[in-house]
């Protein structure tokens, strides 16, 4: 059931492989299930062996909803470009797996000063899933591994791609003059505005694809100081996967109320019943009485409205950085900031050097220079207190051993 089988596009110039047995030709997603190796294979029949086909079964079943559904697409990328290294140099099957730490770094290093850092992180990652289904050792933590990664990131070009700037209050304030929050499609963008920026979570977080997970239970809370506030489990996290997390929002008494925005949401799509996930739209009239709101026509109906106002145009990940300013600057504490968007203490102090960055290229009136001066002494004030050391964090953001997921 986690297989997608969409049917496989022809591969674009410059990714094609060997044909090969090993390697059928399958959609990106489905490559780390069904792509094998030697070594994949030995490990199937050692499965088969101590357990009966239909408990082996389930239990390859039990690990295959773990990755989403874009993170799966990703490492496939990955798999196909180490596989053309491979083929390139005429390294043998049982080589491939397990990867040793040379062949990791020559991978690497074929690939230094072409191909950005992040692209290659990326694809290492992807090799490290595909070693991890199949239960081979990874040698990836080695350390002539790590030193090459640290060069491949010196090295590496930059980004052509142009920087995007944060959501802003500005952004929002534009969405909700735009949108007619009491029909359904609007209620749920609107709501999803709202709880993605004021709860520091990416997109891809609060809008779940992959599976129909259900209405999570969403406790309403007036608390003694008069404050209003909404909590509810989100079933899956860049960082913490299944396990998921809690997004708590906590209501304003302007028009940008996340609270608010969720009740209106529930009102106005109140025929969804509670076998759906919480951010879809009630569709009457359709032969499905609802329908999932979805990243990309979330975005469009967003965009629509920033173009016209000549706003900068933003991702997805634009809310998690934006929400986290807008707190930050508003006086909250940066504890509590990074334990809502779900940071560690390192996490957060690196986010912040992504976001000096970001933020000067936003063509936003909403962030000064005063505010990013403000943001420095915020983030200098929660180093010291956290007695991270300096040089510490500048190591780990030149290409240390922090993880992509904690970012």
């Amino acid at each position: 059931p986690y297989l997608f089988k969409t049917k496989p596009r022809k591969p674009a110039k410059g990714r094609e492989i060997t044909q090969s047995a090993f390697r059928p030709h399958v959609a990106a997603a489905d490559r780390l299930f069904v792509w094998r190796t030697p070594f994949g294979d030995a490990s199937d029949a050692r499965l088969a062996a101590e357990l009966p086909p239909e408990l082996a079964d389930t239990a390859r079943l039990s690990i295959m909803g773990a990755l989403a559904i874009n993170t799966r697409n990703s490492y496939g990328a990955g798999l196909t470009r180490f596989t053309q290294f491979c083929d390139t140099w005429d390294i043998p099957e049982p080589s491939r797996m397990p990867a040793s730490y040379a062949l990791l770094c020559a991978f690497i290093g074929a690939h230094r000063g072409s191909t950005p850092g992040g692209t290659l992180k990326q694809w290492m990652s992807g090799i490290r899933a595909f070693h991890l289904v199949h239960r081979a050792p990874w040698y990836g933590d080695d350390d002539w591994v790590h030193m090459a990664r640290i060069s491949a990131n010196k090295e590496g070009p930059k980004s052509t791609r142009p920087a995007r700037a944060p959501v802003s209050i500005e952004h929002l304030l534009c969405l909700r003059a735009g949108l007619n929050i009491e029909t359904p499609q609007h209620a749920a963008v609107w709501a999803v505005a709202l709880v993605t920026f004021f709860g520091c979570r990416r997109l891809g977080e609060t809008l779940i694809t992959a599976r129909d997970e259900g209405l999570p239970p969403i406790s309403f809370r007036s608390h003694r100081d008069g404050a209003r506030s909404a909590s509810f489990h989100i079933p899956w996290t860049k960082t913490t996967r299944e396990k998921g997390a809690s997004i708590i929002v906590t209501a304003r008494s302007d028009d940008l109320c996340p609270v608010k925005a969720l009740e209106n949401h529930l009102c106005v799509n109140r025929a969804v019943p509670d076998s759906a996930p919480l951010f879809v739209f009630a569709t009457p009239g359709a032969l499905q009485p609802w329908s999932h709101l979805i990243k990309s026509s979330f975005l469009a109906t967003c965009d629509g409205f920033w173009s016209a106002a000549n706003l900068a145009h933003v991702l997805g990940h634009s809310f998690r950085i934006g929400g986290a300013v807008e707190l930050l600057l508003a006086g909250v504490p940066p504890d509590i900031v990074a334990a809502t968007g779900g940071w560690t203490s390192l996490a957060f102090l690196l986010y912040w050097r992504r976001m000096e960055e970001i933020l000067p290229m936003s063509t936003s009136r909403a962030y000064r220079r005063a505010h990013l001066d403000d943001l420095a002494k915020i983030f200098e004030s929660f180093r010291v207190s956290q007695k991270i050391p300096a040089d510490f964090v500048s190591a780990c953001s030149d290409g240390g051993r922090m993880s992509s997921f904690e970012l």
